[in-house]
């Protein structure tokens, strides 16, 4: 059935778009480590991470080649592969899966609950226990582990379609120059009419046939009379329900006698949602697996870090999703400030619509001051919008639908005045805009770097690669700018949600620590560097071999890691950075709270952790979440540097101190 034209038609529509879709590895809420591992072993990328595709695969697991095999499937119903490994620098390294075709399935054995315990093949004695089995099955029901084929239901139609097609052929050859007789002469005897039939049954159609004919015989042709019926149609039917069976209605928009470009996207759209599901479904099944079977990735995981590891998803991106985002609808959005466009956005949209590169920094729109790296003192920065302290009355209320939040605002939060969508709507802006600007600084800091790999390469001093230097002369003034505008603003914010509750503060009483906020500018610029220098002498010493190269060879290896730091993703960066905003963030917020509590002498302040603002968040900010303090002292203690002191997220954390001032400020009574 599969070899059939209008199946194997829908097979394709079926397997083609998967196979071409983006399959990636999702590492929400696990360890680097982990997902680097998995990533390596099944030759995807990860998330977010790699946006340009690898070096070519030697051994291992291919990913295209075993999707390719893994939604056959559909055509069988089932499809299992056996899990292999190889151990490789102390680590259990994904070997081979080894596909165990279908028909090759002798007996299938199962457990007491259902689940399948071993298989039989044909061509073994020993049977594959059902633990090393990948398992993929189409629509199982039960224990039917064999599933059902995605063709099943048009075997009734395919049946027909050969049968008719076997009828039309005959009859056109039969009938399609009609039925030769030979009318014998009037009277003529039996052997006469014998003569006759003998004499049509030699005619032949053909350029050089004729015939002689005795006299008083009388040779014609005879074609159909009446009605008969419409073969093609028939079969033009049969091939419409087969695609119908699999909503690949749209492969049939050409034969049919109707259709428009509307029920075309119609059908599009139904059919590509389909395919997200089958994506979806073989996405989990390659993670998870089957009750009783193990998945790939978390059979990888749980061999090498044992079943507490949280372990990665395989995720495919781009089949079900409507991308269809047209230049007069963004500038639509942006016109009417609906939307802002920011580095990600940039990025998506030169993504699908296949533009290049950017080779500029992006800058935010707008007016741009003059400055920055290598051109005088660095740029002023967009703040968050500031509250009026002078007048608490005239602020917005707590904006929280204007952002998406991990969960409701608490009703302690609502009474703080805390607005969660400007605080972070404050360090998203500020972040943006550092990341588009650090590039020119990355940039040149990258060609440092390269120029050192290839003399460390060309003189053979492979020792050299771990102490590369990356001047951080022109990122700190940019960062220290960064972190005063955000402590700053972070400030007012405080000063005004206590001003909102009746304590007011001039604006003048706040004090910031600049000096502590440029060495801390100084500690995160270099950890942004030496992220730079590890990725580059780690890429360095893959590349090159240990002994001395010419200067030729020494360029070569300085062009793998220039172009290996170009394709590097901008997560590593957008955590060191984002980390040196929050630290700025909370050391502005900390300095107005201790300015309104300087002034609130009549208050009874409860100071409270929230962690709204956290979306992935671990168990030590959960459990801190909604934490109330009776002193600054205790809640700066446990948010002393940008988020709280346990979260395993470290530089990711979000969370900050609200306060509740219960009362008014000194002079304000009256």
């Amino acid at each position: 059935m599969r070899h059939d034209p209008q199946l194997k038609a829908v097979l394709s529509a079926y397997c083609l778009p998967l196979l071409r879709a983006t399959w990636a590895v999702d590492p929400a809420g696990c360890r680097d480590e982990v997902v680097q591992h998995v990533a390596d072993g099944l030759g995807i990328g990860i998330l977010g991470h790699d946006k340009k595709p690898g070096p070519a695969r030697r051994r291992g697991v291919i990913w295209l080649r075993h999707l390719r095999l893994a939604l056959e499937h559909l055509t069988f119903g089932h499809m299992p592969f056996e899990l292999r490994y190889r151990e490789e620098g102390g680590r259990l390294q994904l070997d081979n899966l080894g596909e165990r075709m279908p028909w090759t399935i002798a007996r299938i054995n199962l457990a007491d609950d259902g689940t399948i315990s071993e298989v039989y093949q044909q061509t073994q004695q020993e049977p594959i226990p059902g633990d090393r089995l990948i398992w993929y099955v189409n629509e199982q029901e039960g224990s039917n582990w064999a599933g059902f084929s995605i063709m099943r239901p048009a075997y009734a139609a395919w049946l027909l379609k050969h049968e008719t097609w076997r009828v039309h052929a005959t009859s056109i050859r039969r009938f399609g120059m009609g039925v030769p007789y030979v009318e014998a002469p009037p009277g003529g005897t039996a052997a006469q009419v014998a003569q006759a039939q003998q004499l049509a049954s030699a005619i032949r159609a053909g350029d050089q046939s004729g015939a002689g004919i005795p006299q008083g015989f009388k040779p014609m042709l005879m074609g159909l009379t009446g009605t008969v019926p419409d073969a093609l149609a028939f079969i033009r039917y049969l091939d419409t329900s087969m695609a119908k069976m699999a909503l690949a209605g749209l492969i049939e928009l050409g034969e049919t006698f109707h259709g428009s470009r509307a029920l075309g996207e119609t059908f599009l759209d139904l059919f590509m949602l389909a395919l997200q599901g089958t994506a979806d479904e073989v996405a989990q099944t390659a993670t998870s697996g089957q009750p009783g079977m193990p998945g790939i990735v978390t059979d990888l995981v749980d061999q090498n870090w044992g079943p507490d590891e949280p372990a990665p998803n395989i995720r495919c991106l781009d089949v079900g999703e409507d991308y269809r985002v047209t230049a007069e609808a963004l500038a639509a959005l942006v016109t009417c400030k609906a939307l802002e466009p920011d580095p990600t956005l940039d990025e998506w949209i030169r993504k699908q619509w296949r533009l290049p590169e950017r080779d500029t920094p992006w800058t935010p729109p707008g007016p741009q001051t003059q400055g920055g790296p290598g051109g005088g003192p660095p740029p002023a920065l967009p703040g968050p919008p500031a509250s009026d302290i002078t007048n608490p009355e005239s602020a917005l209320p707590v904006a929280a639908a204007a952002l998406p939040l991990r969960r409701h605002l608490t009703p302690a939060e609502v009474a703080s005045r805390f607005d969660a969508a400007a605080h972070q709507g404050a360090w998203q802006t500020i972040l943006s805009w550092l990341i588009g600007a650090w590039r020119a600084i990355a940039q040149a800091q990258r060609v440092q770097v390269v120029d050192q790999v290839i003399a460390a390469v060309e003189q053979g001093r492979p020792d050299k690669l771990a102490a590369i230097d990356v001047d951080v002369s022109q990122a700190v003034p940019v960062l220290t700018q960064a972190m005063q505008d955000m402590a700053r603003g972070a400030a007012s914010e405080a000063v005004a949600e206590a001003g909102r509750q009746g304590v007011r503060v001039p604006p003048d009483e706040v004090r910031l620590d600049v000096t502590a906020l440029g060495r801390l500018a100084g500690v995160w610029a270099n950890v942004a560097a030496r992220r730079t220098a590890q990725a580059a002498a780690a890429k360095a010493a893959v590349t090159a071999s240990p002994g001395g190269e010419p200067h030729g060879a020494a360029v070569v290896a300085g062009d793998e890691v220039d172009a290996y730091l170009r394709g590097l993703s901008d997560r590593g960066l957008t955590d060191d950075l984002g980390g040196a905003l929050s630290a700025a963030q909370n050391a502005g917020r900390m300095a107005g709270l201790e300015a309104v509590a300087a002034h609130a002498t009549g208050a009874a302040p409860e100071f409270i952790a929230t962690e709204v603002l956290d979306h992935n968040t671990c168990e030590p900010c959960l459990r801190i979440d909604g934490h109330t303090w009776g002193s600054l002292g205790d809640a700066e203690a446990a948010y002393p540097a940008g988020g709280y002191l346990k979260c395993e997220g470290m530089m990711r954390c979000r969370g900050t101190v609200i306060v509740l001032w219960h009362g008014q400020a000194e002079g304000e009574a009256a």
